[in-house]
């Protein structure tokens, strides 16, 4: 017997809160189709874990760390497919989840995804790799009290993890276009921790402005199916977003290659744009019917700049991680 886990990249749409009454990063992304994960768990009479890897992606530390922290043996890991690594997707959360998760149900650990995610020192930052893993869609998370430890640390325990606030699936006739920058990556997780461990509060009236894009215009717009409020609400976060973290990524956005992607974006009709994390990962949402055309617009202009990327207009994923066993 094996079990296949196949689990979503996340697009990560920002925060609306980094610290307020002892409560940092609050945020809200969104899981979609591709890039993805598939891993296979099955059992093997050996006494130790045979991993093969079929990805093409170094996620090596990764597995090191899921198979140590799980003190599993008797198992074989063959990764199928991966998201790029550092490049704002969420690759580092999906694939140690989904080999945490097929090891769970292969060996009837019972635990939960939320459990696991306590193990794995997920949901330090961002709560949304752990949502979308479990719920998919478009989903907002609470942010962590730190007003303890004034430190983001590990999360101890499930009352410890970003809560799941806000979850709905994105319309069906709603569009990302990805651009990944080439020979381009975003910060890794020893990198961020310079920009993370220590969250600053906003003044009060743009922290106010956060909650208002997020509580007011993007949340209600999603529930009405308002493809034109969201994204003018979303684009306007990830400026303030950008600008709080300037000073760790040199500007608004990661790079120069992402300031012209978003450029172009904007003047080809999308509805919302923003960067992905720390990029280089850059987005923009639009209808389907229109999504062919700006695409074949902005290519033109990047690649008037001389900008190569890796491109794709993907579908949101209404479901999370899925599961499935497969007799041998």
């Amino acid at each position: 017997m094996s079990i296949i886990v196949e689990a979503p990249s996340r697009i990560h749409m920002g925060f609306y809160n980094f610290l307020t009454d002892g409560i940092a990063y609050g945020d809200l992304g969104v899981a979609i189709e591709e890039p993805k994960v598939i891993v296979k768990i099955f059992r093997v009479d050996e006494d130790r874990v045979i991993v093969v890897n079929k990805s093409g992606e170094d996620i090596s530390d990764c597995v090191e760390k899921t198979i140590n922290v799980l003190n599993i043996r008797g198992v074989g890991i063959e990764v199928l497919k991966s998201i790029p690594r550092h490049v704002g997707l969420g690759s580092t959360t999906q694939i140690m989840m989904a080999i945490a998760y097929g090891v769970s149900k292969l060996l009837n650990l019972r635990y939960s995804v939320r459990e696991l995610a306590v193990k794995l020192c997920r949901g330090r930052d961002s709560g949304v790799g752990i949502s979308v893993f479990e719920k998919g869609g478009f989903v907002v998370n609470s942010g962590r009290d730190i007003s303890m430890s004034r430190r983001v640390l590990c999360p101890s325990s499930l009352q410890d993890l970003p809560q799941l606030i806000f979850r709905s699936p994105i319309p069906r006739n709603w569009r990302f276009i990805v651009f990944i920058p080439k020979r381009r990556k975003g910060f890794d997780e020893v990198s961020e921790r310079i920009a993370m461990d220590k969250p600053a509060e906003l003044p009060k009236d743009l922290q106010f402005e956060l909650y208002k894009l997020v509580f007011l215009h993007i949340v209600p717009a999603i529930l009405r199916k308002d493809i034109e409020t969201f994204g003018k609400a979303l684009t306007k976060l990830q400026f303030v977003v950008g600008e709080y973290f300037s000073k760790y990524q040199g500007g608004v956005f990661c790079c120069e290659e992402v300031e012209v992607i978003v450029k172009s974006l904007l003047e080809h009709g999308v509805k919302g744009v923003g960067q992905s994390s720390w990029g280089p990962t850059v987005y923009g949402i639009v209808e389907k019917f229109l999504a062919r055309k700006v695409l074949k617009n902005v290519l033109r202009d990047i690649e008037s700049k001389g900008i190569e990327v890796d491109y794709m207009i993907v579908k949101a994923r209404n479901r999370g991680a899925a599961a499935v066993m497969e007799k041998v």
